[in-house]
């Protein structure tokens, strides 16, 4: 599908830029990007652009500044002898230059560039790092520096091996609000997933899966989407449980506040609501958590808590000014007054709203901390932030603004999608070391012993849509993938932890090359690989497989009809009332499932409660005796709910992310269907255990 032809001064400017002028679609065809799109991407950038007419005095600064380069910011090292490119000048006269490679661990190595000269390189001139004693370089963060006459740069060396390999186990998802107990306040809470952790263990389960817990604008507008946080860089305040916080033995006014009738009677209706009542809840959190901060603060207890907290994460601190100040003047901080977030510096605690975001911050990563130490977590990293977050206020270098991260036009949405995520900036986050990506990547290996990467194609390339521009209209910027995938590698080797990348739908073969050099996990989903023709599928290694994931429908919805990316109404799939193609085309495929089960076929093509249970426990036996090193089971499959988490494409009328499950704690722990279930898993796993793998 070709568009309108690009100058050719634009077409190298891009090409410098990073952003491609041509993608290939879902449908296989070459789409060309059109010159106001590129235009409107470059801006986005940061390059003057506005008119075709402005691009060649900006491509002739471009690449005079890419020539005066004597090294690239980032340098990545993997395994083998680490070397630099060169400026071509110094190679070919390297008298009077050196170079010098510090470790982290203080000891350096130095040379001559003549000593250390690459020769035969088809890179251009490269030269050999010299490393402290000739030694090999240990996984880190080291320095780089190139001197020559009057001239030094200097390069961070991201040296990184390869993700740590899984244990082959399984374990169960669930999303912390959907989380019932007998005495949650309308959602889950930390204490609760400890909880689950626990029981989980005890019936063979490795780890617990769940959607992200970053924290969310939940006061009105409420925005619940855990793929929309407010930062990457702390957890929701949501889920913090106020009973369970040691604290409030010495918080007398707090305790008659939590046992108040009118709060009772509130926490009881938040319990009993259907879906999560988010503003209700967020509400209950709060006046609990003031409570607490103001008597700790008061009795001199918990300052010193508060202060060391907040003396080790300064972001937090930064975090709780920011929303302390999004409360008097706005979400929106792009019009903020100067200095709007720079208040109570000097007493931060004295501010009673930088107090609470504070203290709700400090009670959530301790009560986290504590959940993670019933079993392992598995969650999601987004793939960005709210544009009104925190992340692109605090980092502004690292973000991109003028356009907006998505997807092009597929099979499943034929607009495209717009996400509203500012992008990060490829080289905003090369000149600052990646300095955010890693501190992001550490505040979820605190608590997470397996992440699974959102849209890991965007370690490599993503799209943007322009501001003023659609989906249909955007093009894709490309990053340093080597430099990326070094740093995600080096942080799961440093917490021990397990990497998954979600590479559904269309991806290029070179990201899944990638990802298996780097050892990281695929994502298998069984709905959508499972067809008439061959109905089970067997998972490939290296992968996480489950049958379905958070936006498509769970397996009693998919079983009666319902497809992934279409609006499937609930009551529409349980009255039985499809479109007449797809009721057939979900029939054969029944019936050929059933079939392969060795299952009764016209039960099955009826669609009985009994052939479904049948089929899914069957399923799950053809997963957990995968090579597939990891499984996760959807609990809320084992007992046939139906309402999926999301419905991708759709607003605030969908009540996505809201669904509560039908069965609490104590129900789905005495429940014989469930624990069958889970026995069937168990005793899966330890079928075709790939030689030397550790069974769970």
């Amino acid at each position: 599908m070709s568009g309108r032809a690009i100058p050719s001064d634009l077409e190298a400017l891009a090409r410098l830029a990073g952003v491609q002028t041509e993608y290939r679609a879902h449908s296989g065809q070459i789409v060309r990007v059109d010159p106001e799109t590129v235009l409107g991407v470059l801006s986005a950038l940061g390059l003057p652009v506005s008119r075709v007419e402005d691009v060649a005095p900006v491509l002739a600064e471009a690449r005079m500044a890419r020539s005066a380069r004597l090294l690239e910011p980032v340098l990545v090292q993997r395994g083998g002898e680490a070397t630099a490119s060169i400026p071509s000048a110094a190679a070919a006269d390297p008298a009077g230059w050196s170079m010098t490679l510090t470790c982290e661990d203080g000891r350096s190595g130095r040379g001559r560039l003549a000593d250390l000269l690459v020769a035969g390189s088809s890179e251009g001139p490269l030269a050999r790092l010299p490393t402290p004693g000739g030694e090999a370089i240990a996984p880190g963060y080291h320095e780089v520096a190139l001197e020559g006459p009057g001239l030094v740069e200097r390069a961070l060396l991201v040296a990184a091996p390869r993700c740590p390999e899984p244990r082959r186990g399984w374990g169960v998802f669930m999303p912390l609000y959907a989380l019932r107990t007998g005495s949650d306040w309308g959602s889950g809470s930390y204490p609760d997933l400890g909880a689950l952790g626990r029981w989980t263990r005890s019936v063979g389960g490795a780890f617990v899966g769940m959607l992200p817990l970053y924290p969310a604008f939940l006061d009105p507008p409420c925005d619940p989407s855990p793929y929309l946080p407010v930062t990457r860089l702390g957890v929701n305040e949501l889920y913090v449980d106020p009973t369970s916080v040691p604290e409030l033995e010495s918080a007398p006014a707090a305790r008659a506040l939590l046992g108040s009738a009118d709060f009772l009677a509130r926490v009881a209706g938040a319990r009993q609501s259907e879906s999560v009542p988010y503003e209700e809840l967020t509400c209950l959190r709060r006046e609990a958590i003031e409570a607490i901060a103001r008597e700790l603060l008061a009795s001199g207890r918990g300052e010193a808590e508060l202060v060391g907290f907040a003396e080790r994460r300064p972001d937090m601190l930064a975090y709780a000014r920011f929303r302390a100040s999004g409360e008097r003047h706005g979400r929106d901080w792009r019009s903020w007054p100067a200095g709007a977030a720079d208040g109570a510096r000097e007493a931060p605690l004295a501010d009673p709203v930088v107090r609470y975001h504070l203290c709700a911050q400090w009670l959530a990563h301790r009560q986290l901390a504590e959940a993670a130490e019933a079993a392992d977590l598995y969650g999601d990293l987004p793939v960005g932030v709210h544009p009104l977050g925190f992340d692109p206020y605090f980092e502004p270098g690292a973000f991109a603004t003028g356009a907006q991260g998505g997807a092009p036009p597929d099979g499943f949405y034929a607009g495209g999608q717009a996400w509203a995520l500012p992008p990060l900036h490829p080289e905003g986050i090369r000149t600052q070391r990646y300095r955010h990506l890693i501190a992001v990547l550490r505040s979820a290996f605190a608590h997470l012993r397996t992440i699974r990467v959102d849209h890991v194609m965007g370690l490599h390339r993503m799209y943007w849509i322009p501001d003023g521009h659609d989906a249909r209209h955007g093009a894709y910027v490309s990053y340093r993938a080597d430099e990326l995938r070094a740093v995600v590698a080096l942080e799961a080797h440093r917490a021990g932890a397990v990497v998954v990348g979600e590479d559904l739908g269309t991806v290029d073969a070179s990201v899944r090359e990638a990802m298996a050099a780097d050892r990281m996990l695929r994502t298998w989903v069984f709905e959508f690989k499972t067809s008439s023709a061959e109905p089970l599928p067997e998972p490939p290694a290296e992968c996480i497989a489950s049958v379905g994931s958070h936006d498509v429908p769970r397996f009693a919805a998919f079983w009666r009809g319902a497809d992934p990316g279409e609006p499937n109404d609930t009551e529409d799939l349980l009255a039985g009332r499809i479109d007449a193609d797809r009721a057939r085309e979900r029939t054969a495929w029944r019936r050929s499932l059933a079939a392969s089960l060795g299952l009764d076929v016209d039960a099955a093509a009826a669609a009985t409660p009994e052939s479904e249970r049948l089929a899914l426990q069957g399923i799950l036996g053809q997963l957990t005796a995968s090579p597939a090193p990891l499984v996760l089971v959807d609990l809320q499959d084992l007992w046939g709910e139906i309402e999926q988490e999301n419905r991708p494409g759709t607003g605030p009328e969908a009540a996505n992310w809201r669904h509560r499950s039908r069965l609490d704690l104590d129900q789905l722990e005495t429940d014989p269907q469930v624990g069958a279930l889970c026995s069937l898993v168990e005793g899966g796993r330890a079928l075709r255990a790939p030689r030397g793998a550790c069974v769970s």
